[in-house]
């Protein structure tokens, strides 16, 4: 029973990477990540401690810095945008060092550029904020640091779905020599995104709850622009690096 939880996991990840790798393919670093996560299924499972089962529920926090992966034939000179994100959070553990997480958060994401002097854009300022309602349903393994202290790593797919966008711009010289997707027009076509995502963190038990900092890294695996040959974007995915802080209130059972 302690290794279910990681064995369900390894049969849905099998399945989802089947279905998605064509966009798997693209990114090697996604191969490191998945043996990473197998090994620590395989190091956890082996551990034997005192266990509980426990429920948590509560909310988190934090930052998204976030930027597109492109491609086109525009230069894209992005820098990282920096957006809050948050919403809620429940835990189930049910095995020791075993559970899942699931968290319904709203999220700012979508890219910054840089100054563009080379391609004759004349752009001084330009970003565009993707808002995001998105659901991470993750496989939770932790060890334990002591009475009060665990490490954590929370690894699984995360889908989310565009609610709105905002572009903040400000132009020096000819507007009309800049690319297209600068155009207010030019909107997000897909507003359904899905990838995965992978946590890792140390969580702080104390009396009135648990607190929990970490970082996080999603691959989105969807493009929010048209991808066809004669599109603007051939890829267009988010990429979201996020640190948070997390409150739960917890359970036992």
């Amino acid at each position: 029973m302690r290794t279910s939880l990681c064995e369900n996991f390894s049969g849905l990840l099998q399945r989802f990477v089947l279905r998605n790798s064509e966009a798997i393919r693209r990114n090697n670093k996604f191969i490191v990540y998945i043996i990473l996560f197998a090994s620590l299924c395989q190091f956890a499972g082996g551990q034997v401690n005192s266990f509980s089962r426990e429920w948590a529920f509560g909310v988190n926090g934090g930052a998204n810095l976030s930027r597109m992966r492109f491609n086109s034939k525009y230069y894209v000179p992005q820098g990282l945008y920096v957006q809050p994100a948050g919403g809620l959070t429940v835990r189930y553990i049910s095995e020791n060092h075993f559970g899942i997480v699931g968290e319904l958060n709203y999220s700012l994401c979508g890219w910054t550029e840089k100054k563009d002097t080379l391609n004759g854009a004349h752009l001084n300022e330009y970003t565009r904020s993707l808002a995001y309602l998105e659901i991470p349903l993750l496989t939770h393994i932790y060890f334990s640091m002591g009475k009060r202290a665990r490490l954590i790593f929370n690894a699984g797919p995360q889908i989310r779905y565009n609610i709105g966008e905002e572009v903040k711009k400000r132009i020096i010289g000819d507007e009309n020599t800049n690319w297209i997707y600068y155009d207010d027009k030019y909107k997000v076509t897909r507003q359904f995104d899905y990838g995965i995502k992978g946590t890792a963190g140390v969580e702080i038990q104390a009396g009135i709850g648990s607190f929990i900092l970490g970082g996080s890294y999603y691959f989105g695996l969807a493009d929010i622009f048209n991808n066809g040959r004669a599109d603007v974007f051939q890829a267009s995915s988010n990429q979201i690096i996020s640190v948070n802080l997390t409150y739960l209130i917890t359970r036992f059972r």
